[in-house]
């Protein structure tokens, strides 16, 4: 989708949303990737120096100082933008926890990122400027030098690793429910990880799909890996054999994506 730089601009200047002195101005999400459908929202992000404050803005909390991000909503022809406002100190806090002393260290500094922040660094790689792109440049060189890539892939294989613990617990004890639920969980973790590690990030699972025929993994088919996550093989009937083979696929791709 090609939005005029002007036209974001000068939309967000009429309506009171363009702080003086920004940064950067840039959108990211589905739209941008070119995934979006006509109700998919344009994702807008403001970087300042000083605090966003205005009377019918959302706060998000973030694990950083000053701990809230602002959020505005704006309509444009029918479309809805999220805007969001971040400091450029709260990024520095945030990329810091990126660095490869802070993957390795014994605190685990990388655990403090929270969900919003997640989502806010998953937008950055395909990001496009409309304002201040020697910012978004440099914040883009600044991650790939970074350990968020083995970050996230660690993450996800938590994530995977401790779901698979809970079906195989579940299944032993009778509770195969529970058990279908935490292998479908385990599964889409795995998946994340193996997508992470080959350069396609994202913390939500409907573009996962999408995130997977971009990376084309050779460690799993897409069939395959459609397969499982639409349950197509599953019988309600046997419902323990299909958790066990999920558990089996996830410590597969556990064992062999590289963090």
């Amino acid at each position: 989708m090609v939005i005029e730089d002007a036209y974001v601009m000068e939309s967000l200047s009429e309506n009171g949303l363009l702080p003086d002195g920004c940064e950067s101005v840039f959108l990211s999400g589905t739209l941008i990737r070119g995934w979006g459908n006509p109700n998919s929202d344009l994702n807008i992000t403001i970087i300042t120096r000083e605090p966003w404050t205005s009377p019918g803005a959302e706060c998000s909390f973030v694990a950083l100082d000053p701990p809230t991000v602002i959020g505005e909503k704006l309509h444009v022809e029918g479309r809805r933008w999220d805007i969001e406002y971040w400091q450029d100190s709260q990024v520095e806090q945030a990329m810091a926890k990126l660095s490869h002393e802070a993957f390795m260290g014994d605190q685990a500094v990388w655990k403090l990122l929270t969900e919003e922040e997640f989502a806010f660094l998953e937008g950055i790689p395909y990001a496009v400027a409309v304002s201040g792109p020697e910012w978004l440049d440099n914040r883009r060189r600044q991650q790939r030098e970074s350990a968020y890539t083995a970050i996230l892939v660690s993450r996800s294989l938590d994530h995977a690793d401790g779901f698979a613990e809970e079906a195989d617990g579940a299944c032993e004890a009778g509770d195969l429910d529970s058990a279908v639920l935490a292998a479908r969980s385990a599964f889409g973790h795995a998946v994340d990880a193996l997508l992470a590690a080959h350069g396609e990030f994202g913390h939500s699972p409907k573009c996962r799909a999408r995130r997977f025929r971009e990376a084309r993994p050779s460690l799993l088919a897409f069939d395959r890996y459609w397969e499982v996550e639409t349950m197509r093989t599953f019988d309600p009937a046997r419902p323990a054999g299909w958790v066990r083979e999920v558990i089996s696929l996830c410590r597969r791709i556990s064992m062999e994506v590289e963090v």
